[in-house]
């Protein structure tokens, strides 16, 4: 069972996976782009993406991410999940991260999960870096088994 500081991340990242940003390195260049993670809980978040995208190239290099949500339109709610992105090859576990998504993957795979351009991505989560309110500032969250 989450703790109640937890369960208020998770539900800042499940609430706002259409409102969230990967940050990946492209050299020493820092790239930014939307993207629409899979959430399941603080220790298992993934992205998905075209295999032939930039950013797959940018995580194979340096696999160092930053991946923030943020509560529209405000920005009040917020959390910064920072980690290092993962590939995940299994077919398995690619078809569980297809089930758990809060979207029709479909419309971009149409193949299913196991067409060659679905990509994924598990985030290995260092620290969580989020707020459920502009007063009381930044809390940090680090998963227990850090």
């Amino acid at each position: 069972m989450p703790t109640s500081d937890e369960a208020k991340i998770i539900d800042i990242m499940k609430k706002n996976f259409l409102h969230a940003y990967l940050a990946t390195c492209d050299g020493m260049q820092p790239m930014v782009r939307p993207v629409s993670p899979i959430v399941q809980d603080c220790s298992n978040v993934w992205v998905s993406t075209m295999a032939n995208s930039r950013k797959v190239d940018q995580m194979r290099a340096n696999p160092r991410v930053s991946l923030a949500f943020v509560e529209l339109p405000r920005g009040e709610k917020a959390a910064t999940v920072i980690g290092q992105a993962r590939e995940v090859i299994d077919p398995d576990e690619k078809r569980k991260v297809w089930d758990l998504a809060g979207f029709d993957l479909s419309v971009h795979f149409p193949e299913g999960p196991t067409s060659d351009l679905f990509s994924v991505f598990r985030i290995e989560v260092d620290k969580i870096e989020w707020r459920d309110q502009y007063v009381g500032g930044v809390k940090i969250y680090v998963p227990p088994d850090n």
